[in-house]
């Protein structure tokens, strides 16, 4: 039976275990039948792993909408391989931006240089944060081998109010590249300069997994993740 935003007690270990089991693909395609599509809130950054999540998103639910948070910091590439997926995939994309004063504010004070933090919060979380409202599934693209803290993360997590599903979690990075080259869908362009990681431009060194992200900073996550 379809739930829908009112039924808000959902058992996690029991969505976990029942999902398990699947590929990504039957997860999504699970998750898009389980629940009411207006309650599922679809992310992607447009960075180096977003190619799988888009590809079978726009597989198990098309036309579903893919929010797209531009922090006006993004790499050219970034945005020009935001436009190729469109284009192969039919991808439905809302853009999200922060809001104007905040944004200058960071580039006038360089934030970026002096508060990491704050620089993310005001172009990342707090522009996000209402497109989360009346949501009660957040499909995002994370893979447990980028970093410690998504090392330990399930296919679903609790967030506040939200169910963060990470329906790719456990893909493996071979997996990934022959995911790609079998669904005929092209890498992000910066892969092959060095870029295992793409974020905003000016926190962004080429690198092996995320070392590249907040290079000499304690930061690894922007956010909006955790």
């Amino acid at each position: 039976m379809t739930k829908t935003s009112t039924e808000v007690d959902i058992d996690i270990e029991a969505l976990n275990e029942e999902y398990a089991s699947l590929n990504p693909i039957q997860r999504l395609e699970k998750v898009f039948s389980d629940f009411d599509h207006e309650d599922i809130l679809v992310t992607s950054s447009f960075g180096t792993t977003s190619g799988i999540l888009m590809s079978m998103v726009s597989k198990a639910a098309p036309g579903h909408p893919i929010h797209f948070i531009d922090t006006t910091f993004c790499f050219k590439k970034t945005i020009e391989y935001k436009q190729t997926l469109t284009e192969i995939l039919g991808l439905n994309i809302v853009h999200i931006l922060p809001d104007i004063e905040d944004n200058t504010k960071a580039r006038e004070q360089s934030l970026w240089e002096t508060d990491t933090d704050a620089c993310c919060h005001l172009n990342k979380v707090k522009p996000f944060e209402p497109y989360k409202m009346d949501k009660k599934i957040w499909v995002s693209g994370l893979l447990m081998n980028q970093t410690p803290f998504r090392a330990n993360l399930n296919i679903f997590e609790q967030r506040g109010e939200m169910i963060k599903m990470h329906p790719n979690i456990d893909t493996s990075a071979q997996q990934f590249d022959m995911y790609l080259a079998d669904n005929g869908i092209p890498a992000h362009p910066m892969i092959a300069e060095g870029f295992d990681s793409v974020g905003c431009t000016h926190c962004t060194l080429k690198g092996k997994g995320r070392s590249g992200r907040w290079s000499g900073k304690s930061k690894t996550e922007c956010g909006i993740h955790l």
